[in-house]
């Protein structure tokens, strides 16, 4: 598709490779990618298994957890595309990490049963796609479902995203015990969302196209390694984290735990 376009791919290789050479990976580190969408998403951002699991390959990446994408299906509950997501991690065990993405303005007593059922091991919600406010009273009744199941949440926390600092501080009031994950660094209301989350040991922040300014702000053990594949990459994505390691001066215990043993703590071991 890129060469189609008329993209000189040996460069791209090139710069993939130097963005590689920016991440120092601390001997024994697992890299497990926070953020990962499977399927075919409405504006044609697209991503098969096998690709993924190939691009993981190639930039040592140990595992990686993907929900669908913007795929909700004639019923828009998302449970055909969990389901491909489950099969894909059926396919690809220990490497593919299924969370089930919902849609809070729905039905979601079938949808969640059934995720539950193939094994998904956390949620995703969309907040700007799905159309949902984070403290609305319906997304509120899905953070308390996921919580009880003992999954964590990452909410798309960027982009497009309206003031979420006081969103977020209402929702974790009313499900105290809930574990989120916020992605893109909270870019876009980075500020606010690390102000109102600073007391919470169980609100994390993915690295996925985040800004590295919010980055280096935040301290290490808040951090959470993720690509947002296909819309990011992952030599971009370590490229980044790299990055931030030295600029924020994280040691290799830090570096660690942001590339994969943080998010493992919340959602177990991975390997086949």
């Amino acid at each position: 598709m890129l060469a189609a376009a008329g993209a000189d791919i040996d460069a791209l290789r090139e710069i993939e490779a130097w963005a590689r050479r920016a991440v120092v990976v601390p001997d024994g580190a697992q890299i497990v990618d926070a953020h990962v969408h499977l399927g075919i998403d409405g504006d044609g951002h697209a991503l098969a298994a096998a690709d993924l699991v190939a691009d993981m390959d190639a930039n040592g990446i140990a595992a990686s957890v993907a929900f669908p994408a913007n795929e909700p299906g004639v019923d828009g509950d998302f449970r055909e595309a969990n389901g491909r997501v489950a099969d894909a991690a059926a396919a690809y065990p220990g490497r593919i990490i299924p969370f089930c993405r919902i849609d809070p303005t729905h039905p979601i007593g079938r949808a969640l049963a059934d995720a539950d059922a193939t094994g998904v091991r956390g949620v995703k919600l969309h907040p700007v796609a799905q159309r949902f406010h984070p403290e609305g009273d319906e997304c509120v009744r899905v953070v308390r479902e996921a919580t009880d199941r003992g999954w964590p949440v990452l909410f798309h926390a960027g982009f497009g995203a309206r003031p979420l600092g006081d969103a977020f501080a209402q929702l974790i009031d009313q499900v105290p015990d809930a574990r989120l994950i916020l992605a893109h660094g909270g870019r876009g209301d980075h500020r606010a969302l690390a102000a109102a989350t600073a007391g919470h040991p169980g609100v994390l922040f993915d690295s996925s196209i985040a800004a590295l300014p919010d980055l280096v702000t935040l301290a290490p053990e808040r951090i959470v390694f993720g690509s947002d594949r296909p819309y990011g990459d992952h030599a971009q994505a370590l490229h980044l984290v790299g990055v931030a390691a030295r600029v924020a001066g994280w040691d290799d215990t830090a570096m660690r735990g942001v590339l994969g043993e943080t998010l493992l703590k919340w959602i177990g071991p991975v390997g086949s």
